[in-house]
């Protein structure tokens, strides 16, 4: 009797979580991982899911991901891919040895090999129209960059020495001094092209850990994850085309990842834990958003209200339809390493409906920080994690809280010295 109302209890606590996630699990209709994805408008998408080293299906959507459905499973001959628009697209595979480019004219249902190439290792593409594109490839004893300018009927190299296996590619599709610009990654390194990808010029971000992804919204602004599972993972920002880099923040709640700015001021981040790390003012402040799925390392936004994250390993994939929802604010006031722990005084107080909570550690510890009523009940629990050293602010939001006194509290258990930390400081509603 006890194990069954254990499972009931667990299935309501599974359930109620679910239904609070604005980030919630989907179904696929195979089984395997999703490996890319990309639509053409609101309605319209495709994804690849890898099933195997050597096997890949594409699936679609038209009801704007709600449902998808397999169209095209031949092997691994599509693994990434673009769509020009909704019948035109090409992709990038592999079939007995041989690396190739193919082309659609039917949406997907049908591809016909362009180019095909057994020493050249293809490992990866962009197009900014239907005729103009270029391709990283790993030739012995180095890289080179792939161009077309006739939808892959003919393919010829322009440059070499920039980018890896695999390659991440994006031109802006508008010239620039009569020039397309793009960015590389590849192998952890970082790469820029201002004449349209004949010379390529290595981007220094000031640490020596790898770049895991990059997200540009134009030629000068854009992001970066850096160090991705060690302890200097962070996601930084330049305003002047690369030449120099600001630390936006600094990811405890799971390693950030893959990185998706919509606009100047709208940017996403995968994590490999249950949360999405999001922005809504370009980066200044970083909050969390709660997900279905236990890793979020992927990001795909149509935009500011539909999108998707999965996790690359497994088949999990989750869908908003309202940006990810709420936001729960955290993020690294500053660098300086404190002398002690310490929980701030909130600020404002008394406040309608949000306040900042500012704590400082003085090394990677595992921090709960709850909030209670006057009656000692828990209402809200803030933080529930590893973070790193240095000094942080939480938000909380008591939009759903009557007027009156409340409590918060911080544990903290110090990861080397093992030194624990409690304090509790207390914080008014006022409405």
């Amino acid at each position: 009797m006890k194990r069954i109302s254990y499972i009931i209890i667990l299935q309501l606590l599974l359930t109620f979580n679910y239904c609070n996630s604005q980030w919630y699990q989907i179904n696929l209709p195979v089984a395997g991982s999703v490996y890319k994805m990309q639509f053409t408008n609101t309605s319209t998408g495709w994804a690849t899911v890898k099933q195997t080293n050597n096997h890949y299906t594409l699936i679609k959507t038209t009801n704007s991901g709600l449902n998808w459905f397999s169209i095209y499973s031949d092997s691994a001959k599509v693994i990434t891919f673009q769509f020009i628009n909704d019948t035109l697209g090409y992709a990038m595979g592999k079939y007995e040895g041989f690396y190739l480019m193919s082309k659609t004219l039917n949406g997907g249902n049908n591809w016909t090999t362009m180019q095909s190439s057994y020493s050249d290792v293809y490992s990866g593409f962009y197009m900014v129209n239907a005729d103009t594109g270029w391709v990283n490839a790993f030739a012995l004893p180095t890289q080179i960059t792939l161009r077309t300018t006739n939808g892959f009927q003919t393919l010829e190299q322009i440059s070499s020495g920039a980018g890896g296996s695999s390659a991440t590619l994006f031109f802006f599709k508008e010239k620039y001094n009569g020039e397309y610009c793009g960015y590389l990654l590849g192998a952890g390194l970082f790469w820029k092209t201002t004449n349209s990808g004949f010379t390529w010029q290595q981007i220094s971000t000031g640490s020596s850990d790898n770049v895991n992804s990059f997200s540009f919204v134009n030629k000068d602004t854009g992001w970066v994850v850096i160090g991705a599972f060690t302890n200097n993972n962070k996601i930084l920002k330049t305003n002047n085309g690369c030449l120099s880099w600001s630390t936006q923040f600094l990811a405890t709640l799971g390693n950030a990842l893959n990185i998706f700015a919509l606009t100047k001021n709208r940017i996403w981040c995968g994590a490999t834990s249950n949360l999405v790390f999001t922005s809504t003012n370009s980066g200044i402040t970083w909050g969390t958003q709660a997900s279905a799925i236990h890793a979020n390392a992927w990001i795909y936004m149509v935009d500011s209200l539909l999108g998707f994250t999965w996790s690359g390993n497994d088949f999990y994939m989750a869908r908003t339809t309202n940006g990810g929802g709420a936001i729960t604010g955290l993020n690294q006031s500053s660098t300086e390493v404190p002398e002690e722990y310490s929980l701030g005084q909130n600020y404002p107080n008394p406040f309608n409906p949000t306040t900042n909570i500012p704590f400082e550690l003085k090394e990677p510890s595992h921090v709960t920080l709850k909030v209670f009523d006057a009656r000692g009940r828990e209402v809200k629990e803030l933080v529930n994690g590893r973070w790193g050293k240095g000094k942080f602010i939480a938000d909380f939001d008591a939009s759903q809280f009557a007027t009156g006194i409340y409590f918060y509290q911080i544990i903290v258990s110090g990861e080397t010295t093992h030194q624990t930390f409690a304090e509790t400081r207390k914080m008014m509603v006022l409405k």
